[in-house]
């Protein structure tokens, strides 16, 4: 079969094709190259007009530089292929696709909720494998439709105490002001909308598989030297191209901007780790707000406060509840002397408090710092085990010093490294019930653990004193279970 010519829209003598057409099949696809330094996209589409036609079907075909669309929404070449049977087009179509998604091309197939490139009709519809969740979210989203008013209304007046209303207003926009900003996207009624279309919880999901390639390279590299470093190496720098080929990046255009995009230090693979674990949280915040709107998009307050699915109240700081717990947050510090708690919220997970585990016993009322942007996230699902990477926070970037845990501190000053400040310049901690049970105590660093001795429940690296010889500078607090904790307050605190 003869290649059918590829005609560039609106070139003379380009044969006629029916403005009515079905698309019968269609990819979006997406490659960053860090070592070629490029960063595009290319969607390509099966059509087949309605009436009759000397060349009934079509393969369109979108393509340009990534980041245009940012700025240009209309940006990239378009082309089409006409053909007289069904069998040549699609002959055509997988011929293109197999080209573009060979190792050579590499480009990768993207999952979109909604896609913003491609032919008229293919804009705002899904593309790739679309799963459940984004699905049901879609369908709200589509019955919303008849039952809105053509002029959106003003949003209702919230009915939660002003300092709740402060509260998760300033905690959703430092996670949205964090994603839009480290990531190629920005946040609209549709989702999560990067400059290809709105992306799908299974592509974050994808994203996070490429990480987790990459994590095992470069914990392989770091052990490595010479001509084995540099192979590992040059694998993670493949790598890092799939993952922001996957999760699209602002990473700049300049040939110096994408090699250092490599993801090849631990503060890098924590941060990615971060960024994806906030992607997953933003969409199931969203998706389960039950609205056909976004509950992220939507200014109404009462509906972000009820997609975090756990019961908030502001302590008054005249009560003597507050102080016993600022005294607790003040006191505990021993390396510092500057943190000052503001804000102290009473906060309960209905479904955290129905898996903790009371029969392990021992419980200590525990410190657990941690990003500003994450705290979405973590009211909305609780601390979750971490899947790549433990990192000790902005100042200590070792990995888990008794592995992958989640860690907790009694002193206010190891909780502090975990945070960061926010536009208020607060920052914040919770205090966590945490069933220590049986505890190992440890005075050397230990990797890799993932579980407790056997006989023991949980962890303890002992602080080093002048009486007390321990690799530990800090009381570090280990458990390998989330049902051994559960979130009693939040701590809004300057520090």
């Amino acid at each position: 079969m003869a290649k059918a010519k590829a005609w560039k829209e609106g070139k003379p003598g380009e044969p006629k094709f029916a403005s009515d057409f079905e698309i019968l099949k269609k990819a979006v696809l997406q490659v960053t190259d860090i070592k070629t330094n490029r960063n595009k996209y290319y969607a390509i589409e099966l059509h087949k007009a309605s009436g009759s036609s000397d060349y009934p079907f079509r393969v369109y075909t979108h393509y340009g530089r990534t980041d245009d669309l940012e700025t240009n929404p209309n940006a990239g070449t378009r082309e089409s292929r006409y053909h007289g049977t069904l069998g040549e087009a699609e002959a055509t179509y997988d011929s293109i696709y197999k080209q573009k998604t060979s190792k050579r091309k590499g480009y990768q197939e993207v999952n979109l909720a909604s896609s913003k490139i491609g032919s008229h009709k293919a804009r705002g519809t899904s593309s790739g494998h679309v799963d459940a969740k984004t699905v049901a979210k879609m369908e709200s989203k589509d019955e919303g439709k008849a039952t809105k008013p053509a002029k959106k209304s003003a949003p209702k007046p919230s009915s939660l105490p002003g300092p709740i209303q402060e509260l998760v207003t300033y905690l959703y926009d430092e996670a949205v002001g964090k994603l839009t900003t480290t990531v190629n996207a920005k946040v609209t009624a549709n989702g999560i909308e990067t400059p290809l279309g709105v992306l799908t919880i299974g592509q974050v999901e994808k994203g996070e598989k490429v990480l987790e390639q990459a994590w095992d390279v470069f914990k392989k590299m770091e052990k490595a030297s010479g001509s084995r470093r540099t192979t590992y190496l040059d694998q993670l720098t493949d790598l890092s191209g799939e993952f922001y080929s996957a999760i699209p990046h602002r990473i700049g255009r300049s040939r110096k901007a994408v090699q250092q995009s490599v993801l090849d230090t631990l503060p890098e693979f924590e941060e990615k780790q971060e960024t994806l674990q906030l992607m997953k949280d933003m969409l199931q915040v969203d998706g389960d707000a039950g609205e056909a709107a976004s509950v992220l998009f939507d200014p109404e307050l009462d509906k972000k406060y009820a997609a975090l699915k756990a019961d908030i109240e502001w302590v008054d700081p005249k009560s003597g509840e507050f102080k016993e717990w600022k005294d607790y947050v003040e006191k505990s510090q021993i390396k510092t002397k500057h943190i000052t708690v503001k804000n102290l919220y009473r906060i309960s997970r209905p479904s955290e408090r129905k898996g903790f585990d009371a029969k392990v016993g021992n419980e200590m009322m525990l410190m657990h710092g941690s990003r500003i942007a994450n705290w979405v996230g973590i009211i909305s699902r609780g601390i979750l085990l971490p899947k790549i990477v433990v990192s000790m926070g902005v100042n200590r970037t070792d990995a888990g010093w008794l592995g992958n845990g989640i860690y907790f501190g009694d002193a206010a000053c190891t909780s502090l490294y975990y945070t960061s400040a926010g536009r208020k310049k607060t920052r914040f901690m919770t205090i966590a019930r945490v069933g220590m049970g049986k505890v190992k105590q440890f005075h050397k660093i230990t990797y890799g653990l993932d579980a407790p001795p056997k006989g023991f429940d949980s962890c303890h690296g002992v602080r080093q004193t002048k009486s007390v010889r321990s690799q530990f500078a800090d009381d570090e607090y280990v458990i390998y279970r989330t049902e051994q904790q559960q979130l009693e307050y939040l701590v809004e605190f300057m520090g």
